[in-house]
């Protein structure tokens, strides 16, 4: 049985009482992703589960499922990203109780009593995206026309790094 997504949470607590999380969140109301999408119309859903390993180690298990509308980097306009990520988060108190972790899990630090559950899905969320968001090859419309100002020989002409050197020593 799943409940509301409260503002803050006692991790440590939340594992051992087995709490679960589930839902849906605005887009709208993740401060930073916000910044790096076109349109925040919609809904994140996710899950998160706390509970507790077969060491008895605290932990998250979660998913988060959203469609995200970024900006092509190839032709500039709207491209949406499928978000289905899954998340499984141990509790740690220091860097070394990390480096000791099983590679299953990533480390959550947990350095106040209370942790935001919100926090960690916009956080998945963020490191779902990808780093150049993209059409996929021969769906962007990318003019391949020279610069104005350019004549049809600026295309021909070498443009290595060292081609305005080269033009310039043959003037001397």
């Amino acid at each position: 049985m799943s409940s509301p997504l409260p503002d803050l949470v006692d991790p440590w607590r939340a594992a051992d009482t087995r709490a679960v999380f589930a839902g849906r969140l605005p887009l709208s109301s993740l401060a930073r992703l916000c910044a790096v999408l076109l349109d925040t119309a919609g809904d994140v859903v996710f899950r998160l589960a706390f509970c507790r390993d077969e060491d008895h180690r605290a932990i998250v298990l979660g998913e988060v499922k959203a469609r995200l509308e970024l900006r092509c980097q190839r032709c500039l306009e709207a491209v949406a990203s499928e978000v289905d990520a899954r998340m499984a988060l141990a509790l740690v108190r220091g860097m070394d109780e990390a480096r000791r972790l099983p590679e299953r899990y990533d480390p959550l630090l947990v350095s106040e009593s209370l942790i935001r559950p919100r926090d960690l899905i916009e956080d998945e969320l963020l490191l779902a995206l990808p780093q150049i968001p993209m059409h996929d090859p021969g769906v962007c419309t990318v003019a391949s026309q020279p610069p104005s100002g350019q004549g049809a020989d600026a295309q021909t002409r070498d443009v290595g790094p060292f081609a305005a050197l080269a033009e310039w020593k043959s003037k001397q």
